[in-house]
């Protein structure tokens, strides 16, 4: 059974591995240096929310929320999601962004921000999409892939009210 639950001390060296392996993948998080244990716990300290998606207390996948921006822009929320290799493929991906939508309007985020989708990143475009997220803008060759090359990468928006 699928459930949302904060993350605790037990989920961290799982939570780290994971967001690395993205990181090591090459084709979605902009970041290049891998995290220790002790600078992720430090990066999760610094999110508005850290919320896990779990089956029978085995983590499937977790997000994190953050103002996209400081000051007159702080009401806008930014999140990165990332599910665990073995999630993946299972069609999680959509209730674990709707999830993170209800979260930001609960701690008072008037609208949800994305600054790097990755063009070639054809499922979390889908979900974006099937969520009503609008692509704001175009970033060409904003994004340098693993393999040396460029894709284009887009920012999106979806305002919060409907949520």
């Amino acid at each position: 059974m699928i459930e949302f639950k904060d993350y605790s001390d037990k989920d961290i060296e799982l939570m780290k591995d994971a967001w690395n392996d993205v990181l090591e993948d090459g084709v979605a998080f902009p970041g290049l240096d891998l995290y220790t244990k002790d600078s992720f716990k430090e990066y999760l300290l610094q999110q508005s929310k850290v919320t896990c998606m779990v089956d029978f207390d085995v983590l499937l996948g977790y997000y994190i929320i953050h103002p996209n921006n400081i000051g007159r822009c702080s009401h806008i929320a930014n999140a990165s999601y990332v599910m665990l290799k073995p999630s993946r493929g299972k069609h999680l991906g959509k209730t674990l962004v709707k999830q993170s939508l209800i979260d930001a309007k609960n701690l008072g985020f008037k609208g949800m921000q994305y600054n790097a989708v990755v063009a070639n990143n054809e499922k979390a475009l889908h979900i974006y999409d099937s969520l009503g997220f609008i692509r704001v803008g175009i970033i060409p060759k904003g994004f340098l892939l693993k393999n040396g090359t460029y894709s284009d990468m887009y920012v999106m928006y979806k305002g919060l009210d409907d949520i």
